[in-house]
């Protein structure tokens, strides 16, 4: 349900953002290692640091919005 709205945010925000889905199941260390509990979590990392999280799924535009002022 949500890789159509990272699909939306990223053209929506290609030219500053770049969308990775991890698939949890597959690499349960990563999820463990970014404390990732409830599906689907979104983390914001910038220059490498995880800056903020979102968690439960959001329309394409209200996730653009919450997005941009962190970028």
């Amino acid at each position: 349900m949500i890789a159509p709205i990272l699909d939306q945010v990223q053209a929506l925000l290609k030219d500053q953002l770049q969308v990775v889905k991890i698939d949890t199941d597959r690499y349960p260390e990563l999820a463990s290692q970014y404390e990732i509990h409830a599906l689907p979590t979104l983390v914001l990392f910038k220059n490498g640091e995880s800056v903020h999280r979102i968690e439960g799924v959001l329309p394409p535009e209200q996730l653009v919005e919450r997005l941009k002022p962190l970028l």
